[in-house]
């Protein structure tokens, strides 16, 4: 009866060390966040002595569909990609500030892919004064998926539809480049 009451006190004694000393729960990084773009400032028209009508809020914001300027800023970004030494085509993305560049490289080039990719960053990013941000891949499943985008983009369908897969180009993007 002493044996067995000494057994139990050592497992529970056991049990409670285990569950004390256990390892934390896993945690994951919190996402890197962008800076949204400051609107530009609109031009006000008043009469003279009047006060300034506020508007209500719209809390029903749709997503503006990207303009001509943005699919030439993005046409453009691609022209500059093509022209660093082993890049064979570009396609690019621009979503405000951000640029997605997917990139088929040269089959002769003896440059290394992740140098070529940062090369072709550093470009978009200096070159381009509303680029805050340039991801570029090389990877031909992200390649179909840019160049899908930006055909729907083109043919005038909202880019609300593309939202998830966006999103999911942009993940993977970060994490090739993080690597």
């Amino acid at each position: 009866m002493k044996n067995r009451r000494i057994m139990l006190t050592l497992s529970l004694l056991l049990i409670v060390t285990l569950l004390i000393s256990g390892c934390p729960p896993f945690r994951r990084p919190e996402p890197e966040r962008q800076p949204a773009p400051a609107p530009a400032p609109a031009p006000e028209i008043q009469a003279p002595q009047q006060q300034p009508a506020v508007p209500a809020p719209d809390l029903n914001i749709q997503p503006r569909q990207p303009g001509p300027e943005a699919m030439d800023l993005a046409e453009q970004i691609a022209d500059a990609a093509t022209r660093v030494e082993g890049v064979d085509t570009a396609v690019a993305l621009v979503i405000s500030n951000l640029a997605m560049v997917g990139i088929t490289l040269d089959r002769g080039t003896a440059r290394n892919e992740v140098e070529i990719k940062r090369e072709v960053a550093k470009i978009v990013e200096e070159r381009q004064p509303r680029i805050a941000s340039a991801y570029v891949s090389a990877n031909p499943d992200i390649i179909r998926q840019l160049q899908e985008i930006s055909r729907g983009i083109q043919r005038g369908e909202p880019i609300s539809t593309f939202f998830e897969q966006i999103g999911e180009v942009l993940r993977r993007m970060r994490a090739e480049t993080n690597t």
